[in-house]
């Protein structure tokens, strides 16, 4: 029987986009963040923070350092481009997140995965966007500053997303996102015509030996 192996290296590289995530075992800083809350105990807050990407592909996972503190462990992400330092159009939002990370410790991610349709462009400018999935509950979340020195554009809004204001250069929230280059994967034909290749190589290989 033939035996077949493919080198890692042949593989599709996954490409980072972005990340200000630090290394293993100290992925952000633990004792602080930016509060991602509903209205209850002290008022609610979502906040965005612009990143620029680092290469051209389309995205398929967004990993995010938040801690719970308390309440309802709940909270959405939303990606968005930028226009002129504010959001501009959205590209994706996704619901119902909760982490798994009390605040004060390290070093747990909150991963959405399996993101499709997205593409990035290299050295243009998006928004990242945490909020309470519901405004006037009690969650209260902190996604935990990033420990890598990073600092860009924050927006912050106190009426559920409907007004931002432009705080100018802060730290950021820990956070990458991670993807492709796209058109990497090989068609079901071409996979076909690979394995019809392989079974006459196997073929060949057998009537050489005498099999």
């Amino acid at each position: 029987m033939l035996a077949v192996s493919f080198s890692a290296a042949s593989l599709p590289a996954q490409t980072t986009f972005y990340s200000n995530l630090g290394t293993s075992g100290d992925l952000y800083n633990s004792g602080e963040g930016w509060t991602i809350s509903g209205t209850f105990g002290g008022g609610e807050q979502s906040i965005g923070t612009a990143f620029t990407s680092m290469s051209s592909g389309n995205i398929s996972e967004i990993d995010i350092g938040v801690g719970y503190s308390f309440g309802t462990n709940s909270f959405y992400a939303a990606l968005y481009t930028d226009n002129n330092g504010a959001l501009g159009t959205q590209l994706g939002q996704w619901n119902n997140l909760s982490s798994t990370q009390s605040f004060g410790g390290c070093c747990g991610l909150v991963s959405i995965t399996g993101i499709t349709g997205i593409d990035l462009t290299s050295g243009e400018q998006y928004f990242l966007v945490l909020g309470p999935t519901d405004p006037n509950g009690n969650t209260s979340e902190a996604w935990y500053y990033n420990n890598t020195g990073a600092q860009d554009t924050q927006l912050s809004s106190h009426d559920g997303g409907a007004t931002w204001t432009n705080n100018g250069d802060q730290v950021m929230g820990a956070f990458d996102v991670l993807g492709g280059p796209g058109g990497t994967t090989p068609e079901p034909s071409s996979l076909i015509l690979l394995g019809t290749g392989l079974l006459g190589a196997s073929a060949t290989l057998r009537r050489k030996i005498g099999l």
